[in-house]
């Protein structure tokens, strides 16, 4: 107790605890001035701790997976710039145990796979996608390598029914209804990711901030020459298309944006976090549930319909009129 008086009436007490918190969050990767607040700026907060957490982990244990934590974001890390659906400079970073378990931002949560999944995903690999990409994902001549390709590629296509493919060597694969469940893709997705860690996790779009206008101008620019504006879907070159997204989920559409399937490109370098959340947000609010004020959609595929049902009953009713008034007549 003396000791302890002695210690709290010293002079260095205060400068000694800042200068020791200030070590430790070099240390632990932490924001001396971002740490308390739960802010980045322009550094990555690193979250690490040992699961199960308990009193007895000691500052060399949290200080060993901080270390491993920011090893991890950095294997995994794909080139790009931040915040774009990789670990690397991510505005935070949680890790258990040393292992990434999620990063990102406000805007998209990027969440890793549990290990749990890798056994039964496996199974479900070698079943269903080993014929063609081999047993260890290395691929083959009937179907590409897996290795490094992120566990977003995976669900993304998995869940969307575009594998298994029904007829490989096909020129584009065409999505339909998958005997596989969301969560048996997440689990041939862990597998695959255990063999080679890669980036993208599987996405998680908060949609509560989203600006569902700037998210309708960056489609327009980005997206529509393909899709079309009211995301249809059109013919490419060389046999192939733009399918329509009239369907996708959320997550689907940002591991689309973040992966680039087929030939959709990977819009990693123009688009942040928060503008492919805005986008997710006019995809999903307008394209798949339109108002149309106007009267019923045909369809949404533009005037060529809308000219046709005008000509076949604006037109087709006159010339009825017409001869019945001639016939009347």
């Amino acid at each position: 107790m003396d000791v302890w008086r002695r210690l709290r009436g010293s002079r260095h007490l205060i400068p000694g605890a800042v200068i020791g918190v200030v070590a430790v969050g070099s240390v632990l990767g932490l924001p001396a001035a971002a740490g308390a607040a739960g802010t980045s700026g322009s550094q990555t907060v690193y979250h690490s701790t040992t699961a199960p957490f308990t009193v007895g982990a000691t500052f060399a244990t949290l200080i060993r997976d901080a270390r491993s934590c920011r090893q991890e974001a950095a294997r995994v890390s794909h080139p790009g710039p931040p915040n774009t659906g990789s670990p690397k400079g991510s505005s935070r970073v949680t890790c258990v145990n040393g292992r990434i378990v999620s990063y990102g931002n406000s805007a998209i949560t990027y969440k890793a796979l549990p290990r749990s999944y890798v056994s039964v995903g496996e199974t479900l690999f070698e079943q269903n996608c080993s014929s063609c990409h081999l047993a260890d994902a290395q691929g083959g001549p009937a179907a590409p390598s897996l290795i490094g390709v992120g566990p977003a590629t995976v669900t993304l296509w998995v869940s969307t029914g575009l594998m298994p493919a029904a007829t490989p060597l096909t020129t584009q694969a065409q999505p339909k209804p998958t005997r596989i469940t969301a969560r048996q893709a997440q689990e041939i997705a862990a597998f695959v990711t255990s063999l080679s860690p890669a980036a993208p996790f599987v996405p998680s779009v908060n949609l509560k901030a989203a600006n569902v206008a700037e998210g309708a101008s960056l489609f327009a620019l980005n997206c529509a020459a393909c899709h079309t504006i009211t995301g249809a879907g059109d013919e490419l070159a060389y046999g192939t298309n733009a399918l329509s997204l009239h369907s996708q989920t959320p997550t689907q559409v940002a591991e689309a944006i973040r992966t680039g399937p087929a030939n959709m490109p990977v819009f990693s370098g123009n688009l942040t976090d928060a503008q492919v959340r805005d986008i997710v947000a006019y995809v999903t609010e307008h394209i798949k549930h339109p108002t149309n004020p106007g009267g019923a959609g045909l369809g949404g595929v533009g005037p060529v319909a809308e000219g046709f049902v005008a000509l076949l009953f604006g037109v087709g009713g006159f010339m009825l009129v017409c001869y019945w008034i001639g016939d009347r007549a």
